[in-house]
């Protein structure tokens, strides 16, 4: 056997190795499901529009969280990050008539002083926003947020803290600067007390 004939061998087993995979491939569904060239699948899109409005509940957590250690212009400048400059934002406690006025309501900026007023008050030396179960429901431009809200309010780190759980409810929408929240609603469950014995 010559070398032009391996070569030749090789070619063929090649071309036929690929057609193989592609035959596979479309037997399997496989290939349907890659994107075709040109503009990204809508589900694509959505999974990305997602991904950055769920970054704003963190976004939201690690500011409040600056501001329960101490760091209060730290936590302002992350709400500004959070929100649009004209959101609103309201608190519901447990016991408030949820279709009645909220008990809190305010502006980012001023939002990051009632969490400081709130937490020197209460003598909380930090906190800790824990965020679960984030349901998203994106709608062109703007979209909702719903979040699930567990957080320690520490007093003594070895004696007592205080506990929160509720939910977050957002609007959010599109900005020239990427997504924001305009819109957040925290209502609480539970607010209460825990300490060593």
């Amino acid at each position: 056997m010559n070398d032009n004939s391996r070569s030749g061998s090789r070619a063929y087993w090649g071309r036929t190795g690929a057609a193989l995979i592609a035959g596979a491939l479309a037997a399997s569904g496989i290939a349907a499901a890659l994107p075709a060239s040109g503009s990204p699948p809508d589900d694509l899109t959505r999974l990305r529009a997602e991904a950055e409005i769920e970054e704003l509940t963190y976004c939201y957590a690690e500011a409040t969280d600056a501001i329960g250690r101490g760091e209060l212009e730290y936590g302002r400048s992350l709400y500004q990050k959070c929100f649009t400059s004209d959101a609103v934002l309201e608190a519901y406690y447990p016991g408030d008539d949820p279709n009645g006025p909220p008990s809190l309501t305010s502006d980012p900026s001023a939002w990051a002083d009632v969490a400081n007023n709130e937490f020197t008050t209460k003598g909380y030396v930090s906190t800790q926003h824990l965020n679960a179960n984030v349901r998203i429901d994106v709608k062109g431009n703007w979209a909702t947020m719903s979040t699930y809200l567990s957080a320690t309010h520490v007093i003594d780190p070895t004696g007592a803290i205080d506990l929160a759980h509720g939910t977050y409810e957002d609007i959010v929408v599109r900005t020239p600067k990427g997504w924001k929240i305009k819109k957040r609603t925290l209502r609480l469950l539970t607010y209460m007390r825990v300490e060593s014995p």
